[in-house]
């Protein structure tokens, strides 16, 4: 090794370095510019927080657990017409996903117990600038860094984020691990041709960890082992082992979730043990679709549904689920037809304003960042290789949820913003560079006259 190797290879070892720290340092500032925001946006509310059964729920595993008692719950919340909540006898233990509780235990254990705000005010706001960052990251993948702003500021300026951030749920950590998970399928389709093992082993490691906030990215499997034979070109072999490092990297992310429902509880539970009865609602053919409060719904059989409520919960669960699968296979256009209109009310119209303390700031911006995300989905139709990833998930997702749910809410759409933000955020840069063109060639023109 010659004198002048060893002092080309130290000149390049530094320059990457130096380049390596100026992109931490561009991240840290964006980060701090979008948590300032972040918590800028909270403060503006009186409330500081907002708590419901579910909130309490979770915060009450998140005490257990810092007791020394185990990921679980003791106690039953209710919540009256007056918005008043009250704790209830306990009829029966909610199995959730472990991410969220275990963060907000993180929280108690440095700020005391059941300290809502600070919940809000750490957790949440870094979750959400974190958000942000990863928008950005993405836009650079897809649009270049000279336009990778545009998903950051729509992203910090997306009010459901914010708002629904304020309340004690698992929103503002899903809304992070759907971000970073598009984020990796960006870095995956620009490596497509030859993927580096790390981009393939962190997108299965968020998927998992996705997964284990919310389950709705376990059936997402098939559709993303299609997409990425696709993108390899319909070249089997090579499709299956990329595929089959994201799955086992998901399987060793959920696995210790998996051992220990089974040891616990005697049976597998991939996530949580509940939402049969809300998917058997769902897909009732005599359940209503447009008033989505599901315990004012009618019961396809009364008779049925009063048999199964005997039953111990585990059986209450595949009862139910067995029931929506009949409904679906002896009602297959009705089951369309339903799930279409469900997902037309929860997903492609507008937030409508709420009054009182739970007023929206800014959600009249609502109805422009789905005008923007839905012009991108046509757009994106024309460079289909590149923005695949997001229709499909998008597509995906809305579909998946409005086949499952009843309920009603904002907080429903909300995993699908990031993508439609990134395909609005396309939209806006078509826009800026075709005025760029116009310009530059009305200069042209200036000139020779």
């Amino acid at each position: 090794m010659t004198r002048e190797y060893r002092i080309n290879q130290e000149f390049e070892s530094r320059a990457s370095n130096l380049v390596l720290r100026k992109k931490l340092w561009f991240t840290g500032l964006l980060f701090l510019i979008a948590l300032t925001i972040e918590v800028l946006y909270f403060r503006s509310y009186g409330a500081g927080y907002f708590i419901s059964p579910d909130g309490l729920h979770y915060s009450n595993i998140a005490e257990n657990f810092l007791h020394g008692n185990g990921l679980v719950n003791t106690a039953n919340f209710v919540q009256g017409d007056d918005g008043d909540i009250w704790e209830v006898p306990q009829t029966r233990e909610y199995v959730v996903g472990p991410v969220y509780p275990m963060l907000l235990a993180i929280i108690y254990g440095i700020f005391g117990m059941m300290n809502f705000k600070m919940v809000i005010l750490v957790l949440h706001s870094v979750l959400g600038a974190a958000s942000a960052v990863f928008a950005y990251k993405t836009g650079e993948l897809l649009f270049s860094k000279g336009y990778a702003w545009i998903p950051y500021c729509l992203t910090l300026g997306y009010p459901l984020f914010a708002f629904w951030g304020m309340y004690v749920l698992t929103e503002a950590t899903y809304v992070f691990t759907i971000t970073l998970f598009l984020y990796l399928l960006a870095r995956y389709a620009k490596e497509v041709d030859r993927p580096k093992l790390k981009t393939l082993l962190l997108l299965g490691a968020a998927m998992g960890v996705s997964n284990l906030v919310r389950p709705l990215l376990l059936l997402y499997f098939p559709v993303l082992g299609i997409w990425i034979w696709w993108a390899k070109g319909w070249n089997l072999k090579m499709a299956l082992r990329d595929f089959a490092v994201i799955v086992v990297m998901t399987v060793v992310v959920m696995s210790p979730w998996w051992i220990r429902n089974g040891i616990k509880y005697h049976q597998f539970i991939a996530v949580s043990n509940y939402g049969s009865y809300e998917f058997y609602l769902g897909n009732n053919p005599l359940t209503i679709t447009d008033q989505y409060f599901y315990f004012a719904q009618p019961s396809y059989d009364p008779q049925v549904k009063a048999r199964i409520e005997k039953l111990p919960i585990p059986e209450q669960e595949k009862e139910y689920k067995q029931l929506a699968v009949s409904y679906i296979i002896q009602h297959p256009v009705l089951f369309l037809q339903r799930t279409f209109a469900k997902e037309k009310d929860l997903f492609w119209q507008p937030v409508p304003t709420l009054g009182g303390a739970y007023k929206i700031k800014g959600v009249l911006l609502d109805k422009w960042y789905l005008l923007l995300g839905l012009v991108g989905a046509l757009l994106c139709l024309f460079s289909l290789k590149k923005y695949s990833f997001l229709l499909l998930f998008i597509v995906y997702y809305s579909f998946i949820v409005s086949m499952f749910t009843v309920v009603d809410g904002a907080r429903y759409r909300l995993p699908v913003m990031p993508g439609m933000i990134l395909l609005g955020s396309l939209v806006l840069v078509i826009a800026i560079k075709g005025i760029g063109k116009l310009t530059g060639a009305n200069r042209r023109t200036g000139r020779r006259l």
